[in-house]
């Protein structure tokens, strides 16, 4: 069965809870800001860096029954919001959620479904699952299916600004604390790829046999650098190499996957899930879709159930704390991203969400998306920078 048709096939099935059949009248929808959180050490990867600090934003909205949904939103859409999706939101009478998504989803149009507006309109999509969710008193996992309470998690980081033993211990540690797969980055514009080998193959051989071991390239590499790397690569047990190259150059993506028997993993920049059957008929065998960035979690299921269907591998990263409920509804194959170096800090301002044991993140049971951010303690602190409200 061709791609398409299996994403289709997802898209109309039964689920337990159907959220286009759900309706909905948003009376109210507030954004609010997070002066930045600080990292404990800055954060290179191959491209871009340092990052010194990470600023949060964040969307509530309100349904006329008093319940609210909220969630990350890209601080970047703001004007798509207040031009865009706010007036949608506030107009609309009471309708089923198709005809409000339809709506959203053909009002971003000129802006380009792969780009910045398709990412926002995936943000606002998994914050009306936490609402729904939690009009039913249930777990978004629940709601979307899933039996499981968990899901496995990879350890994700290696920044370029660890180097030598602090790399090594970094990977380590993750080890012991029962991650089965870590990720490291490498490369950059002033590597070799003898300096990238050594730094791989350092890690590779600190970690245990069983414990694989993924590297990231941020795009960074031309095609020629890409093919040498992969034949150093080859015989060094490496569980997937992601985005070696440019992840719209699919040409090049597909010369390079003829060329190597690794892995190659692509998906997280991808904004449509229309893109996907391209990016398999090139030869890649790893989909890395993320959750909230793909325009409609309908869709993101859907590129799972893809995976699924022509054995590939399928992970998910994003942030992992409101992340992680939709990547254990995809199903047990999924494994979800946890880019520890980026994310750990965090939790300084979050009231409740997952516990993380041996490489699993464990599920709060509280209705929603399971995750929580302490509002009480950021106005406390005045660590709320801007705030925005609209209502009816």
């Amino acid at each position: 069965m061709g791609s398409t048709k299996i994403l289709k096939r997802w898209q109309d099935r039964p689920l337990l809870n159907n959220i286009n059949l759900e309706t909905f009248k948003i009376v109210e929808i507030m954004l609010r800001i997070i002066s930045p959180i600080e990292a404990k050490t800055p954060f290179y990867d191959a491209t871009m860096g340092p990052f010194l600090t990470y600023e949060y934003c964040f969307l509530t909205i309100k349904d006329d029954e008093g319940f609210t949904g909220e969630g990350e939103f890209p601080l970047s859409a703001g004007h798509l919001l207040k031009k865009t999706f706010v007036p949608i939101l506030l107009d609309s009478p009471k309708m089923k959620y198709s005809k409000l998504f339809e709506t959203l989803f053909w009002n971003i149009r000129n802006e380009g479904f792969r780009g910045a507006s398709a990412q926002a309109l995936g943000h606002l999509d998994k914050i009306f699952y936490d609402l729904a969710s939690k009009r039913k008193n249930m777990p978004v996992h629940a709601y979307l299916g899933s039996g499981r309470d968990n899901v496995k998690a990879y350890a994700s980081g290696g920044g370029l600004n660890l180097k030598g033993t602090a790399l090594i211990d970094e990977c380590l540690q993750w080890e012991e604390q029962g991650y089965e797969t870590v990720k490291i980055k490498f490369g950059g514009l002033k590597t070799s790829v003898q300096e990238d080998i050594k730094r791989i193959a350092a890690v590779r051989d600190a970690l245990h046999s069983n414990t694989r071991l993924a590297v990231d390239a941020n795009q960074f590499m031309n095609l020629e650098r890409a093919k040498q790397l992969s034949v150093e690569l080859q015989d060094m047990d490496i569980a997937w190499l992601e985005e070696p190259l440019h992840s719209a150059s699919l040409e090049e993506i597909g010369s390079l996957c003829s060329h190597t028997k690794l892995n190659i993993a692509y998906g997280e920049s991808e904004r449509s899930s229309k893109v996907f059957p391209s990016i398999i008929r090139a030869g890649v065998k790893h989909l890395q879709p993320i959750a909230g960035h793909i325009s409609s979690i309908i869709d993101w299921l859907g590129i799972y159930e893809v995976a699924k269907n022509k054995g590939l591998e399928f992970t998910s990263g994003g942030n992992s704390y409101f992340n992680c409920q939709f990547v254990s509804a995809a199903g047990e194959l999924a494994l979800m991203e946890f880019l520890e170096p980026v994310l750990k800090p965090m939790e300084e301002i979050i009231l409740y969400g997952p516990k993380i044991e041996n490489g699993y993140f464990f599920f709060s049971e509280a209705p929603g998306v399971g995750a929580s951010i302490d509002w009480d303690k950021l106005r406390s602190q005045k660590r709320i920078s801007d705030k925005k409200v609209w209502s009816t």
